[in-house]
């Protein structure tokens, strides 16, 4: 795997997955957190799989 694919892929892992934190746990300190939030919280769960597969995959082809 090149440098730039692993930088890419471990940004995207991190800023999603620290996104997903955040309005998961704002939502859930302001009593808030409810379907409307969860579906929200998709996407980001979305990307930080995609990053994670991605990671874990390799050099397989």
């Amino acid at each position: 795997m090149s440098k730039t694919r692993f930088f890419l892929l471990i940004t995207l892992v991190i800023l999603s997955g620290g996104l997903t934190v955040l309005v998961g746990s704002l939502a859930a300190a302001s009593g808030k957190f409810d379907g409307q939030v969860a579906m929200a919280l998709l996407p980001l769960v979305m990307l930080a799989s995609i990053g994670i597969r991605g990671l874990s995959r390799g050099d397989e082809k």
